[in-house]
């Protein structure tokens, strides 16, 4: 069964933005602190960690289409929120990271279906090249026109690179997927496709941002019990 799944969701993970731009160009004081300890000898930022918080609605469209050509369509409205947190005060790679839950509905008149997520990814990032990976927990269920999407618990484990600078910045990566419902689980024998875990997937994007809202373009591809699901996300938001 080929699943597409079209979405303005960022994708399943949650689409990684760029480094806050505070870290990467020095705002007007910031450059007068600079040169005011150049001219009167050299006093060095402690190494410190900064946070911030941010929470954002959501609103997606999605298509099921099975190998017989029916396809069923839906929306999902839901939200994100969380916490970024990143390293001051010291050389290059520091670490940043963030953790974040979120919350999405799937309804039409032939389809449902939640999903809910919490994960907390943290790694090493340079001044333009980042990398990051943790645990994502994850909990769904679907019914899409008759089929059948058994409830079952998630453990993702996304690696993701991401490279950029201040106003656009690209990322790409993969996830495996272990699943607790049995009948959720690829059977890789079966199949031709590449992957490990319970179902894999694949993902890139670009963010752009301009001055405090940022748009997003994503794409995902995942391999499930059902099939190949793809998956192409747009998020338009103002940055938390």
């Amino acid at each position: 069964m080929i699943v597409l799944l079209c979405s303005t969701l960022a994708i399943a993970q949650g689409m990684p933005e760029d480094t806050p731009s505070n870290s990467l160009k020095p705002t007007p004081v910031r450059q007068q602190n600079a040169n005011k300890n150049r001219k009167g000898g050299a006093k060095k930022q402690e190494a410190s960690w900064k946070k911030r918080f941010y929470a954002r609605p959501a609103l997606s469209g999605s298509s099921f289409t099975s190998t017989d050509g029916t396809t069923t369509s839906a929306i999902g409205v839901g939200g994100e929120g969380g916490v970024r947190y990143w390293e001051v005060g010291k050389p290059f790679p520091r670490l940043r990271g963030r953790t974040r839950g979120t919350l999405q509905y799937v309804v039409s008149t032939n389809a449902n279906g939640i999903e809910a997520k919490l994960g907390s990814f943290m790694g090493p990032w340079w001044k333009y090249l980042g990398l990051e990976s943790g645990l994502d927990v994850s909990w769904d269920r679907y019914e899409w026109n008759g089929v059948q999407l058994e409830p079952t618990m998630g453990y993702g484990i996304p690696f993701i690179a991401n490279t950029g600078i201040e106003f656009i910045s690209i990322y790409a990566g993969f996830q495996p997927t272990f699943l607790s419902t049995p009948e959720r689980r690829v059977v890789w024998s079966d199949t031709d496709e590449f992957g490990f875990g319970h179902q894999f997937s694949t993902f890139a994007g670009v963010h752009l941002t301009v001055d405090d809202m940022s748009v997003g373009v994503g794409y995902t591809r995942t391999i499930t019990a059902f099939g190949v699901q793809q998956g192409y996300g747009l998020s338009l938001n103002l940055r938390g």
